[in-house]
């Protein structure tokens, strides 16, 4: 190897600088199009109006007061209390957000003499937090470490998902022959065979039907007993509706077909039984199994709610097993809602509603009760999507679902088109269909019904005195997709954001501990080596840094368990040159020259250094092959950390050591911890006598 010092240091240096900007990113490049949302709070002083529906009102005509006071790039307004307007502003800078905070203060002030800004209200977003200061498009930031946290460490919500089989079975009967009613019909007196089974505490009478055609069942028995029957059946969880009387709905949580087919002979069985006679309606069980790849189906479908949430930054999403996905939401202000969109399966139908029936409610957009023309009683939801036919379904949709104001102020309806190849069909249906009522249905809860006035040729809206939010949260629902199966929350625990920041700094105070124990003791210990290997251990802590960062191909998420790989890591990258030195040490004690033992030192040690991190790296590969995302942040932070350390101690080192070889200080042997020369006394040739 040639000796070029001058070259050699170069290349540490530049190594050193790129590895601290990958890392740290204190300059960064700031486009124009780069915008930040400025977020300003304003304490007006006084309520606004008395109640939502008011401050709903009042909003847009605060906002076109803004407006017209100058401040023209407002990206929302709402209110956060009846006192507290919040304006969110597109901002290059503090300066402009301090600007634009006076300016809608100033403005308001017209109205609202109290009003004023709300202290620790304004925030900036992201991408120019920590801005130092800006020359152009240039912008020198703190130096942060630029790496991608965890859950752990940032805060949020960690949900386990788990797929559930689902079958929905229902049987069905003329309505003049219902399966229940109200009141049970009463024992007919003097009957012997209807008297013995009550005389031994059983029903009064075994016959469905009495005499008089009144069912024997009352709604809540008539469930009970079938409930019995499929427990008998091996049904351990099971779910029994009769939403009408002359129809019931099944609902069980059955694992292969053969168990469904079984169930339904047992319930057909019970039917037939009980109702002799009595024709029974009973179509083919719709099903969906848990397979080997449902997981990963599912995972899919999260994967495009989850990314869709423009709140939600780092999420990971990651299947366990063959019916377990593992969510984990760093950061996430609104769990309750996350955890809502994850399970929703998102299943929309388009069913068309019996004539005879119209929502009662429907001005209001309330479509629990529902008028029935033919008895001229009220029936209930269930009842009327149970009889009314599904025409289409979210399958049929393109994923093209966006948001738009609806007719009422600071209300949102969800527009959305129908696939090409399902247009011409739904154009028919619509022509054949005009003056019923088409129900549209989102996981069995009707959001509208209207009447179809005309020929739809292929899109529509679906409202429903929605806000943003809740329109938002239902285009992204309707673009991911619905879920294969139906999803239970098996695990849902929250992480505080403090919790997070707590074990940031005390993870920091152990990492920097550390280090410096591990700095004093290779200084006291090997003197001038030991500071040459604490300046490569500078050196390997900017480049295990800059791997892990977000710039980097591995983008690894850092939780706790990687932080204490980073910490074991640098404790190992010095392992390695505490071996040279060793045997450094040893090559000087045969008066070997400082060059030649650097160079020996370094040949000999390479073997038990290699064969050290091999088995290093075995150990990290079982552990990302095998562990949860925890241990596989362990496995990476520890996998990069022995990489970086082989390159900084068998490169870095050496080249340092080289250079000072070359010196004066290379020939003090005390600096070099080895101990001084000693001349021996010489021998003579021969023997004595």
């Amino acid at each position: 190897m040639q000796y070029r010092p001058k070259l050699w240091i170069a290349m540490l240096l530049a190594l050193l600088v790129v590895s601290f900007e990958i890392g740290f990113q204190p300059i960064r490049f700031i486009r124009h199009q780069q915008t930040t949302e400025a977020t300003i709070d304003i304490d007006l002083g006084e309520p606004a109006a008395a109640d939502e529906e008011a401050l709903a009102a009042k909003l847009p005509e605060l906002r076109k007061q803004l407006e017209d006071g100058g401040l023209k790039a407002i990206q929302e307004a709402r209110f956060l209390d009846p006192k507290t307007l919040r304006v969110v502003t597109t901002a290059l800078d503090e300066t402009q957000r301090v600007t634009d905070q006076g300016l809608a203060v100033t403005t308001l002030q017209k109205t609202y003499k109290s009003a004023k800004a709300v202290e620790g209200g304004g925030q900036q977003s992201e991408q120019l937090e920590g801005l130092v200061t800006r020359l152009g498009p240039i912008g020198v930031f703190r130096p942060v470490p630029q790496v991608r946290l965890g859950l752990d460490l940032q805060g949020g919500a960690h949900v386990v998902l788990q797929c559930k089989p689902s079958t929905e079975m229902t049987y069905a009967t003329p309505e003049d022959r219902p399966l229940y009613s109200d009141k049970p019909a009463p024992t007919p007196e003097g009957d012997a065979e209807a008297e013995e089974p009550a005389a031994k505490g059983g029903d009064k009478a075994e016959a469905p039907e009495a005499s008089s055609g009144t069912p024997k069942y009352t709604k809540d028995a008539l469930v009970a007993k079938v409930q019995e029957t499929l427990t008998a059946a091996g049904v351990e969880k099971c779910e029994v509706t009769a939403p009408a009387p002359h129809r019931l709905l099944i609902r069980t949580q059955t694992t292969s077909q053969e168990a469904v087919d079984r169930e339904r002979a047992a319930v057909l069985s019970f039917l037939q039984a009980e109702y002799p006679g009595v024709k029974i309606d009973s179509p083919e069980p719709i099903s969906v199994f848990v397979t080997r790849d449902t997981a990963e189906k599912a995972k899919h479908i999260i994967d495009m709610r989850v990314y869709s949430m423009s709140d939600i930054k780092e999420p990971l999403v990651q299947t366990q097993g063959d019916d377990r996905i593992i969510v984990e939401l760093p950061g996430v202000k609104d769990p309750e809602r996350v955890t809502k969109i994850l399970r929703s399966t998102a299943q929309l139908e388009f069913r068309l509603v019996p004539e005879r029936y119209s929502a009662a409610g429907a001005a209001q957009d309330d479509y629990t009760v529902w008028s029935d023309s033919q008895s001229g009683q009220t029936v209930t939801e269930q009842r009327v999507l149970a009889e009314s036919e599904v025409k289409f379904t979210g399958a049929d949709l393109k994923p093209n679902a966006s948001v738009v104001p609806g007719d009422v102020p600071s209300t949102f309806e969800v527009r959305f088109e129908i696939k090409e190849s399902r247009k011409s069909e739904f154009a028919t249906f619509t022509r054949n269909s005009v003056g019923r009522i088409m129900s549209i249905v989102l996981d069995g809860e009707t959001k509208m019904a209207p009447v179809i006035r005309s020929e739809i040729p292929g899109a529509g809206v679906i409202s429903g005195d929605m806000d943003a939010q809740e329109a938002g949260d239902l285009r992204l629902l309707l673009n991911a997709g619905a879920l294969p199966v139906p999803l239970e929350i098996a695990e849902n625990r929250q992480v505080s954001a403090t919790l997070g920041a707590d074990s940031i700094r005390q993870s920091l105070l152990a990492g920097l501990v550390g280090f410096g124990v591990v700095v004093v003791f290779m200084v006291v210990y090997y003197r001038l080596p030991g500071l040459l290997a604490d300046i490569a251990l500078v050196l390997y802590t900017m480049m295990l840094i800059a791997t892990l960062s977000s710039w980097s191909p591995v983008q690894t998420i850092m939780t706790l368990p990687g932080i204490a790989g980073i910490i074991l890591s640098i404790g190992m990258a010095v392992d390695s040159n505490v071996i040279i030195f060793e045997r450094i040490k040893e090559e000087l004690r045969h008066r070997t020259t400082t060059r030649a033992a650097v160079e020996a030192g370094f040949h000999r040690a390479w073997t038990a250094i290699l064969d050290a991190n091999v088995t290093t790296l075995l150990v990290c590969g079982a552990l990302y092959g095998l562990g949860t995302s925890s241990v596989k942040s362990f496995a990476v932070s520890l996998v990069v950390g022995v990489v970086v350390s082989l390159f900084t101690a068998v490169t870095a080192s050496r080249w340092l050591l080289i250079i000072v070889a070359r010196t004066s200080l290379g020939e003090n042997r005390w600096l070099l911890g080895a101990p001084p020369v000693t001349l021996s006394e010489p021998t003579v040739a021969g023997g004595s006598e």
